[in-house]
């Protein structure tokens, strides 16, 4: 947005991000003298809830615009906006690095937006605004809402892959374990970038259709066996997962109301993974690819 002509104010607490952005030429301040006619609310979702009453809902006026980037905390009620300001979203469905590299690059990513709140009648010009200002609006930008981006978020984070990664873990183990070497096993689920490929063609052709561009070997191998994979069990839990955890407020409960011991958890569960046999091996992968 500074890049697009807006004159940005970012407000942080002393870390390593205030540090990083004094890096790139902000000049950051405390979050509550950081006020502003728009104010973009984009802290952790499990730190926003803690920090609301003090450092951010004293500095919001009347006919102020509170822009989120992600649904979380007002959706599951965890956060109540004031009526007098307009309460909006944009969360781009993209990771927030790649949505600077596209803007760099005179590019977009699709994004989602939402009018939570209209106090001033205006609002959703003025989030159509910040898509644009974001660069967004190059790619494509298209309205939802609070709750129903952060269901379907989370439904990605705690169905889709969670589901990916346990399987691809599993098999990384089940090739070792039948001989095969792990570098060759990293190579060909991930490494190679042949997958991602295969994303990239699911999204430009269609799910199915960019099957096409495979083998018939595959095609047949990919259509017989996937008949077989999933069980009962897998899908009732990915359905628990959905319905109770997600749409019933459980997993919100769980990690912002009792956020001490999930991020412990978190912590305990990253260092786990960093150390599996498939998170070594891959260093020797990617640092090969990289000489290339």
């Amino acid at each position: 947005m500074r890049d697009s002509g807006v004159n940005v104010i970012v407000g942080n607490r002393h870390d390593e991000y205030r540090d990083l952005a004094v890096q790139e030429e902000w000049d950051p301040m405390e979050i509550p003298d950081a006020a502003a006619d728009v104010l973009l609310v984009l802290t952790t979702d499990e730190s926003m809830p803690v920090i609301w009453d003090d450092q951010i809902a004293p500095g919001i006026q009347a006919g102020n615009t509170l822009c989120w980037g992600s649904g979380y905390n007002v959706g599951f009620g965890l956060i109540t906006p004031p009526e007098d300001a307009n309460s909006v979203m944009i969360a781009p469905i993209m990771p927030g690095n790649m949505v600077r590299f596209r803007y760099e690059q005179g590019h977009g990513v699709i994004s989602q937006f939402a009018v939570h709140h209209d106090a001033t009648g205006d609002a959703r010009d003025i989030v159509l605004a910040l898509c644009k200002g974001m660069g967004l609006t190059r790619a494509g930008v298209y309205e939802s809402s609070f709750r129903g981006e952060a269901d379907l978020n989370l439904y990605t984070e705690q169905v889709v892959w969670p589901g990916l990664a346990a399987w691809l873990v599993f098999c990384f183990e089940l090739a070792v374990e039948s001989g095969y070497p792990p570098e060759d096993v990293i190579m060909i689920l991930y490494a190679s970038t042949e997958n991602a490929e295969i994303f990239g063609m699911m999204a430009r052709e269609g799910f199915f259709k960019q099957m096409s561009h495979h083998s018939t070997t595959s095609q047949y191998g990919v259509y017989t066996r996937a008949e077989n994979l999933l069980n009962d069990e897998i899908k009732a839990q990915a359905r628990h997962n959905l319905v109770h955890d997600i749409m019933g407020g459980h997993f919100a409960k769980e990690w912002t109301e009792n956020n001490e011991v999930a991020s412990k958890e978190l912590g305990e569960l990253k260092a786990k993974m960093l150390a599996h046999p498939m998170s070594i091996a891959e260093d020797r992968v990617i640092e090969m690819i990289q000489k290339v």
